[in-house]
């Protein structure tokens, strides 16, 4: 019985591992039945769609052609700089007043706004010298130099009455000799007058030269005294007249020094600052030593100001909006401690450019930003050149300067 029930299990005692490994190798209904057209492989779907590569073909190429077509457009090189608004002429920028003596401040005359004119009153300051500090300092320095004056004229005029009295004493020891020598020849007897004659005449001659030596000495004691009082009544009517502190130019008071009556001022403080009504007006641009070479008088400059909306490229003026011309007139030789050169720029009066905004809305100190134009290039020149550090290529032009 035993080994009957173990016959029949025998069959499935053999279909364990093996039999199931065939199992899975043989051909079923599944593995033969034709795949979903609907499901693809990995590989298959990592693949791009044709569209997807012509897109990208398609747009390599118009960039190739692109950058050929950009190498070939024209460029042109600039210089660039920033600066401020300013005036061509020395006399036609805004002047300092500055205290000329260490004084206080009395009275202001003026407050910011005001409209002076040359030599108008700005402010009053008072001395600080004890001795100045007197109304009427100036009026006794002249008092006491005329008294003093008069007292050596009067020296002066009394060596001159000795001077005379010395030669009239001359003069008759002279006659008293002329005398005494006619009577010689006929008379020994006068010979001691005559001696006594010839010794009174030395003796005046002494007393004249003396005299006359006095007399210099008080004539240069009297020109020296002289020069002494003049000084210091010129020195102390100077330094009452630099107590008014006085406009140099015409123009508008633009600022005043945050000093009150009653404060101390030292000599050289400003006081106020005075703009001029003026139209000059240029403009004060730094560069780069390498751009201050290759720049010369006479050069265009391509000018934006602040507060003027402006769309600026410096490579392409001709398609710049709302920038205004220049011409380069001075570039200063010498640095400004910093490596960068100083130049100033002034309006282009060609009759294609359009003029420079008015003195009432460009104002002196606004700043400015500058391109100056140099040669012609293209673009991709100006790329190479970049990417190699080289400096912009200068072309020999005939300027305005040289015309």
């Amino acid at each position: 019985m035993t080994a009957d029930r173990s016959a029949p299990d025998s069959p499935s005692s053999d279909s364990s591992p093996a039999s199931r490994e065939r199992q899975w190798l043989r051909p079923t209904e599944e593995t033969d039945a034709p795949a979903d057209p609907r499901r693809t492989s990995a590989l298959q779907a990592a693949q791009s769609p044709p569209i997807t590569r012509s897109i990208l073909v398609g747009s390599l190429v118009f960039l190739v052609v692109l950058g050929v077509v950009l190498a070939f457009v024209p460029w042109r090189q600039t210089v660039s700089g920033t600066g401020e608004v300013t005036a061509y002429a020395p006399e036609a920028r805004p002047r300092t007043i500055e205290a000329r003596l260490t004084a206080r401040i009395g009275k202001w005359h003026v407050v910011e706004g005001d409209r002076v004119a040359k030599g108008d009153t700005i402010a009053v300051l008072e001395d600080l010298g004890a001795s100045y500090l007197a109304d009427q300092f100036a009026g006794q320095i002249a008092e006491q130099r005329t008294s003093k004056l008069e007292g050596l004229r009067l020296e002066v005029e009394r060596a001159r009455q000795k001077l005379a009295q010395a030669r009239q004493k001359q003069r008759a020891a002279e006659e008293k000799v002329n005398n005494a020598a006619l009577g010689v020849a006929t008379a020994r007897t006068r010979l001691a007058h005559s001696v006594a004659a010839a010794a009174d005449l030395a003796a005046a001659r002494r007393a004249v030269e003396s005299a006359r030596l006095n007399v210099q000495r008080k004539k240069q004691t009297l020109e020296a005294r002289r020069a002494e009082l003049n000084r210091k009544v010129d020195n102390v009517e100077q330094r009452a007249s630099n107590a008014v502190v006085r406009a140099p130019i015409d123009g508008t008071i633009s600022s005043i020094s945050r000093v009150g009556p009653g404060q101390t001022v030292k000599k050289g403080s400003p006081l106020a600052l005075v703009a001029p009504q003026t139209d000059d007006r240029a403009v004060e641009l730094f560069v780069s030593s390498i751009g201050a070479s290759l720049i010369e008088p006479g050069r265009q400059v391509q000018l934006q100001f602040s507060g003027f909306p402006a769309l600026q490229f410096s490579g392409l003026p001709d398609a710049s909006i709302g920038t205004f011309a220049g011409t380069v007139r001075f570039v200063n030789p010498v640095d400004d401690g910093s490596g960068r050169f100083r130049m100033l720029v002034v309006p282009d009066t060609s009759a294609d450019h359009a003029d420079w905004p008015s003195p009432d809305y460009l104002r002196q100190g606004a700043p400015a930003r500058g391109s100056v134009l140099l040669s012609n290039v293209s673009l991709g020149y100006e790329i190479w050149r970049r990417m190699n550090g080289l400096p912009p290529q200068l072309t020999t032009e005939n300027t305005n300067s040289k015309k």
